[in-house]
């Protein structure tokens, strides 16, 4: 791909950021006793709501009310661990995903947003958040996570694709909660994202197809 090709589909990619500051994103490391040593308590009140995290998706489909407990077991476990360390971004983030499976999309942003000023580049924070938005049909929001995830972690933008083509589908399914005219608009620009998903490579500045030929 030659550079003015890349860079004007880098251009389409960041459509509807905004002023907003991108950052680098990095996946880092779990945590572990040995990197934690002065907040054991909280390492391992985290690893039980990751544990936890793990079985309540695994029950969600064939058992939703036994689910419903497994998130909130772990939610108390995220909330025990942050607040033994304030600072832990993943007890935040975990807290998050509780509150958003539990459908309490306003606080599990709250958590995120906490999360994210610990470790502005953490993507699963930046991935849930843009699922939370759609929870609460903050359509711009989302499509901005999206777009982060798009041009830095092709992954993670699958997912959150996913997403929102099950936003599309059930709101089309179950017409009223939001504007037929807003739903239709919505999928054209989904749509649209997923079309250039496929035919584009990763565009971030490692990419090969970012560097001059």
């Amino acid at each position: 791909m030659s550079r003015p090709l890349a860079g004007a589909l880098f251009a389409l990619a960041l459509a509807g950021f905004g002023s907003s500051e991108l950052l680098a994103i990095r996946n880092k490391p779990p945590q572990t006793d040995a990197a934690n040593k002065s907040g054991d308590g909280a390492t391992q009140a985290l690893n039980r709501g990751l544990s936890r995290l793990e079985k309540a998706d695994r029950l969600e489909i064939k058992s939703p009310e036994l689910a419903r407990k497994e998130y909130a077991a772990a939610l108390k476990d995220f909330q025990t661990a942050a607040t033994a360390k304030p600072d832990n971004y993943r007890a935040h983030n975990g807290s998050g995903y509780a509150l958003r499976k539990l459908g309490d999309y306003d606080r599990a942003l709250q958590s995120y947003d906490r999360a994210l000023k610990l470790a502005p580049a953490s993507i699963e924070a930046i991935e849930y958040r843009g699922e939370a938005y759609l929870g609460l049909n903050r359509l711009d929001d989302a499509k901005q996570a999206y777009m982060h995830l798009f041009v830095y972690d092709r992954a993670a933008s699958t997912v959150l694709m996913k997403a929102m083509r099950a936003w599309v589908e059930n709101h089309r399914a179950q017409p009223g909660a939001v504007d037929a005219a807003i739903v239709a608009a919505f999928d054209v620009w989904v749509r649209e994202r997923d079309m250039l998903a496929s035919s584009v490579g990763n565009l971030g500045p490692n990419s090969p197809d970012w560097k001059q030929r």
